[in-house]
């Protein structure tokens, strides 16, 4: 983790900004993730029922806390937040998180703009305790919305939002600092949740499923990110972090299979 948190005091006028968090159980992270949002006019917390110091810490810390403890999954949290959101902008930002000073200045610079509806990230991993090395994203992920323009969120765990207006898109520049697997014991809950959501989908899609559909796309994913995106060049980490992508692939078939809809109803830490 960082030593130190960027932080940009908030000025006289409002950055018409909400920066929404959702939480469980994070009471280790979500100090250096919300003093990142402190620029925001309005940190919104949406907590999925955490049992240690989570809400209490994000209270302390100024964040608007509001509690839902009947896990729905993703997109239903994130529909939960938009209710709570008192700006025209929102940044969906997760506990494992922190907003660097440059990417904090381009989204400020972008909702003063008030042009763009949909804002693209990219990540600047650090996994197992080591930064990321080799692997390039290109597409990035959006994390920031004008409220008004979105209809809803939609999926089991790569939600979306479905916007009433045509998308007009903007890529960040500066990168997300993302704590994506902190621990093996912390991957392996991730593994284990995460597989099962997938699987919900991937039930309804009528494709093929069980061990050997699990093997088929896990094991070409594994040599994709491994040698393609070359995450060898982070030595151990970066083999863990390839194996473990690669066995929520391969679970998430043989969960479609063997397991059913209820074993996937509890919140997961992301």
């Amino acid at each position: 983790m960082l030593s130190k948190t960027h932080k940009i005091d908030k000025k006289s006028e409002s950055t018409n900004l909400t920066i929404a968090v959702l939480a469980l159980n994070e009471a280790s992270m979500i100090t250096s993730c919300l003093e990142s949002a402190s620029f925001a006019e309005q940190i919104l917390v949406i907590d999925s029922g955490s049992s240690d110091d989570t809400m209490l810490i994000a209270r302390s810390l100024g964040a608007e806390v509001h509690s839902y403890a009947d896990w729905q999954g993703f997109a239903i949290q994130r529909n939960r937040a938009l209710e709570h959101c008192r700006q025209d902008y929102v940044f969906f930002l997760d506990c494992d998180e922190i907003i660097p000073a440059n990417l904090a200045k381009e989204i400020l610079e972008i909702v003063k703009q008030g042009m763009v509806n949909r804002g693209l990230i990219r990540w600047d991993d650090f996994v197992f305790g080591k930064r990321l090395q080799g692997i390039h994203q290109t597409k990035g992920v959006a994390r920031l919305f004008k409220i008004h323009d979105i209809l809803e969120f939609r999926g089991q765990v790569h939600e979306s939002a479905v916007l009433k207006a045509p998308e007009i898109t903007h890529v960040f520049n500066t990168k997300l600092i993302h704590y994506s697997r902190r621990t093996v014991y912390q991957s392996l809950l991730k593994l284990g949740q995460y597989s099962q959501l997938a699987a919900i989908s991937l039930r309804k899609s009528k494709k093929n499923i069980g061990v050997l559909a699990g093997l088929m796309h896990a094991i070409p994913r594994f040599l994709k990110l491994y040698f393609i995106k070359m995450s060898f060049l982070s030595g151990a980490e970066g083999f863990l972090y390839s194996l473990f992508i690669a066995l929520e692939v391969f679970f998430k078939y043989c969960a479609a299979r063997y397991d059913n809809d209820s074993t996937a109803n509890n919140p997961v830490q992301r």
